[in-house]
């Protein structure tokens, strides 16, 4: 995520009924930012460039130390497992 777009979502804090009537804190805003925008941009979020994917796919074949996968051949389905 930009981090400008993070920048105005972090600002709404400050925009709601209850919180309105609070000074915004600037720096605090900008943690806030800074937070949203690195959680929004990991891979389990979906928000990940190609390449974190392929480093988060990577990262779970070396946990388990296989790829599973599933096929449909002959109207059979059969789950297969990659070295």
């Amino acid at each position: 995520m930009p981090i400008n777009l993070a920048r105005q979502k972090a600002a709404q804090a400050w925009c709601t009924p209850e919180t309105e009537k609070k000074e915004m804190d600037v720096e605090l805003a900008e943690a806030f930012a800074n937070i949203l925008n690195d959680v929004w941009s990991k891979p389990w979020l979906g928000n990940a460039t190609t390449g974190e994917i392929i480093d988060e796919l990577r990262a779970r074949c070396e946990v388990n130390g296989t790829l599973g996968y599933k096929t449909v051949e002959d109207g059979v389905k059969s789950t297969d497992q990659m070295p």
